[in-house]
């Protein structure tokens, strides 16, 4: 009867007897430590191909043989084959312990480097900047569809907690980084198109063209001063709200978050000082506007006046007309060094008396002779 390790009734001994009466039989197939021939019961030796099954044992003369292929050996295992029986199942045993063992140890190795994976999916998330958001989502999801499966599941329950914060998170502070970004990307092109206005203004040398100009800086500037005050209310309403989105984000993400933050507030200053340099740029013009429209009417009144006492028509005032200028305008008649000063200086050669572009020189030279007469007089009457 065949036992568990694939040997015959006959053991050790059996073997031993075929490999004497058939020289080579042993040399060819092996035995192993109990004298058992390598078989495919046994796992082929190395070298060794399996045995074939042995022949039957010659019986003695006289002694009947076997018939209808019943055992040709009877009887018990012997204690040492119940013991080496015993020792193979323990092997078999231990092996399959160690590969039960082995087996749980990998899968444990495998679902920890799945959840390390995904915890490092959500912590790129929590920490990416707005710019990689969207593609760092997406990798979580790959992540998470691939791995989530080999983690545990109590494992995969706290991890899909994880990923759904992680993932609010982020939307939430994708969505604040582009409303800001919008805002500094506005008030920045403002003040720029401000500034662009107010170097206009000043090369311009038309006034005309600078009176145009003048009303598109002035709406520029009081456009720039109403974004400094939206954008102030904006932050001071959303404080709450960065505060909170700040206190759950890490890393470069909350970098980030406060770069542009800060670059929303030193906006509000920069649009605040954009609208006062343009409303000072304004002002300056419009007041050169007033001065020369000032300066226009008086060159007006003296062209008027100059025209009454032009009375040939000439565009020059002749020693008489100027006479007649001083005393009908300040009572005083100019002395000959007066005059002789005034021909001297004002009247080139060749013209005929003084050109409206001196009248104003020779007003104040008139002026003055007058005063100087005066107090001439005043010195004679008081000694």
């Amino acid at each position: 009867m065949p036992t568990a390790m694939g040997t015959s009734q006959m053991g050790m001994a059996g073997y031993a007897q075929y490999a004497g009466q058939y020289p080579g039989y042993g040399t060819t197939y092996g035995y192993d430590a109990y004298g058992r021939p390598y078989g495919s019961s046994m796992g082929e030796a190395a070298g060794y191909p399996a045995a074939p099954p042995p022949p039957p044992p010659m019986a003695a003369p006289g002694a009947p043989m076997a018939v209808g292929g019943a055992p040709y050996m009877q009887g018990p295992m012997t204690e040492e084959q119940r013991l080496a029986d015993e020792r193979d199942k323990a092997r078999r045993r231990l092996e399959d312990e160690t590969r039960l063992r082995n087996e749980d140890l990998l899968r444990k190795a495998e679902a920890e480097r799945a959840v390390a994976t995904v915890r490092n999916a959500i912590s790129n998330l929590q920490n990416g900047q707005s710019d990689s958001l969207d593609s760092l989502l997406k990798t979580l999801e790959n992540v998470a569809q691939r791995d989530l499966p080999k983690c545990g599941e109590k494992q995969v329950d706290e991890l899909k907690r994880d990923m759904a914060k992680a993932i609010a998170e982020a939307s939430k502070r994708r969505d604040t980084i582009r409303e800001l970004k919008a805002m500094v990307r506005s008030g920045e092109e403002h003040i720029k198109a401000t500034a662009e206005l107010v170097r206009q203004n000043l090369a311009l040398q038309k006034e005309k063209d600078r009176e145009d100009m003048n009303d598109q800086l002035e709406n520029a500037g009081l456009e720039a001063e109403g974004m400094s005050d939206r954008y102030q209310s904006f932050m001071e309403e959303r404080a709450k709200a960065h505060e909170e989105l700040q206190s759950c984000t890490k890393g470069p993400a909350l970098v980030d978050l406060r770069l542009i933050i800060a670059r929303i507030r030193k906006l509000s200053s920069d649009l605040t000082q954009t609208a006062s340099n343009a409303a000072s740029v304004v002002r300056e013009g419009k007041e050169k506007l007033v001065r020369r429209e000032v300066a226009l009417a008086q060159t007006q009144r003296m062209k008027e006046l100059f025209d009454q006492f032009d009375a040939d028509k000439d565009g020059c005032l002749s020693q008489l007309e100027v006479i007649e200028y001083s005393q009908g305008e300040f009572d005083f008649t100019p002395p000959e060094s007066c005059m002789e000063r005034l021909w001297r200086n004002l009247v080139p050669a060749g013209k005929a008396g003084i050109s409206f572009d001196c009248f104003l020189q020779m007003k104040l030279t008139i002026g003055t002779a007058r005063v100087v007469e005066k107090e001439r007089q005043t010195t004679q009457g008081s000694a």
